[in-house]
């Protein structure tokens, strides 16, 4: 069983782990001589709606496939995994964050995680390296790989809306509104019934 953290030891892993990717993107582009700033200004408001339009649509697939891999575990079970991992992972998890935690979290990980999956590393490596990393970096075990593969298309598909609109925010904002949709739906089980 997945061992159960506390609010705040949840809190402190976030914000110490996605600082350190940020210090990391940092580095990065100084000894890549990547700038940055060009991605992140915001000539155009309105991206800010696709950035979080965006975000739903993520996070409202991201339940489909939960359900869809509960309705088919026994049949696929690669994907069934799926299902499992959010159960047996994360809804233990976040069982005690509130929305201010939750905000926090999704916050931190799309803000840091873009700027260097996004900004940096698919500055360097391209969108599917990019990608493929991203989705490595969410590896949860050999058992939830599924898990990972979701993940390295949804960072192929924030990489491509950051290639399409030449603006960090797009993912920045997509990315923090799926995560704080996801957690907010894990935590209270809006979407999951009680049983699943």
């Amino acid at each position: 069983m997945q061992p159960r953290f506390s609010r705040e030891q949840i809190l402190i892993i976030v914000v110490l782990m996605e600082a350190g990717l940020l210090l990391i993107a940092t580095v990065l582009a100084h000894f890549w001589k990547i700038d940055l700033l060009p991605l992140m200004k915001l000539d155009d408001p309105k991206l800010l709606f696709v950035g979080v339009a965006f975000g739903i649509l993520m996070s409202l697939s991201s339940l489909g496939i939960s359900k869809l891999a509960h309705k088919f575990r026994d049949v696929v079970p690669f994907v069934g995994s799926f299902e499992e991992f959010v159960r047996v992972t994360l809804m233990p998890l976040f069982a005690e964050v509130n929305p201010m935690d939750i905000f926090l979290i999704a916050f931190a990980s799309g803000f840091c995680e873009e700027v260097f999956f996004r900004g940096v590393l698919q500055g360097q490596c391209g969108l599917f390296w990019a990608s493929v990393i991203f989705g490595l970096f969410h590896y949860a075990g050999n058992k939830y790989i599924f898990y990972v593969i979701w993940a390295a298309c949804a960072g192929a598909a924030l990489g491509y809306a950051m290639e399409s609109f030449h603006s960090l925010w797009v993912p920045i904002l997509a990315h923090i509104t799926n995560n704080f949709m996801s957690i907010t739906m894990v935590r209270y089980r809006i979407g999951y019934k009680k049983d699943e």
